[in-house]
């Protein structure tokens, strides 16, 4: 059985749909909001397989340095590239001495609301085409921001953070190898820590981040109504990502 939720998308190996958990008055739409990896590596397979799905809106999450070293290969599609770049998870700001994943998440949270919010506001906006979010690895800025996403319509905090988990099983091998060897070219040394931070995505730094959230804010909605989104926004954002049922 596969409990990777994995879609063999050509040249990615963390690209997921979210689609059919329990939420808030039905159930999260099944090709609606896609999750991913980089998308340099897509080849005619790929991108073939990106338009059969109906992804009309990309929202790049990685920063300029990594959109210019490993630029989407979306040449020939019909989609919208919408950037919202976060340096924190980014190959560069991990290869910061001491840094951990739960540091870099409660930057996201705490230093870029307004990214989410802006994520959040582009995928409301979307109405009935598929969008997708990734960044390099697709588990720490996408896992972030699909996670609170997921939180705003009701979906169970235990589900989303199983949800998360995932990435670390799609990463192993081939794609940690590769990163890995890449970053190693810029001088970053191959450490277990390294590795963690490249491609782990342990349940507890989730849990973590979203305990510093409700912490400050009471929940997950009320982050997200601080940082500027409304209640009208909130409604738009669940019809567009719930069905009912």
């Amino acid at each position: 059985m596969d409990t990777t939720r994995r879609i063999p998308v050509p040249g990615t190996y963390n690209f997921r749909d979210p689609g059919g958990y329990r939420a808030d008055g039905g159930l999260v739409r099944r090709g609606k909001l896609f999750r991913s990896d980089g998308l340099h590596e897509l080849g005619a397979a790929g991108r073939a397989e990106l338009a059969k799905l109906g992804v009309r809106v990309v929202i790049d999450l990685r920063d300029d340095f990594e959109a210019s070293v490993m630029p989407d290969d979306l040449d020939g599609l019909d989609v919208e590239v919408v950037r919202f770049p976060v340096f924190e998870g980014s190959g560069a700001s991990q290869g910061a001495v001491g840094i951990t994943l739960g540091a870099l998440y409660a930057r996201i949270v705490d230093q870029h609301a307004n990214v989410v919010i802006g994520v959040l506001r582009e995928i409301a906006a979307t109405g009935s085409d598929g969008v997708l979010v990734h960044c390099t690895a697709g588990k720490d800025r996408t896992g972030i921001v699909v996670a609170l996403a997921l939180l705003a319509v009701g979906v169970d905090r235990a589900v989303v953070i199983e949800d998360y988990a995932l990435s670390q099983a799609n990463l192993g091998g081939a794609w940690l190898e590769g990163m890995v060897s890449m970053v190693a070219s810029y001088g970053v040394p191959d450490t277990p820590e390294l590795r963690v931070l490249m491609g782990g995505s342990p349940p507890a730094v989730l849990e973590a981040t979203l305990d510093i959230v409700e912490r400050k804010h009471g929940s997950v909605r009320q982050y997200l109504l601080d940082g500027g989104l409304t209640l009208a926004e909130l409604a738009t954002l669940h019809h567009v990502l719930v069905e009912p049922g």
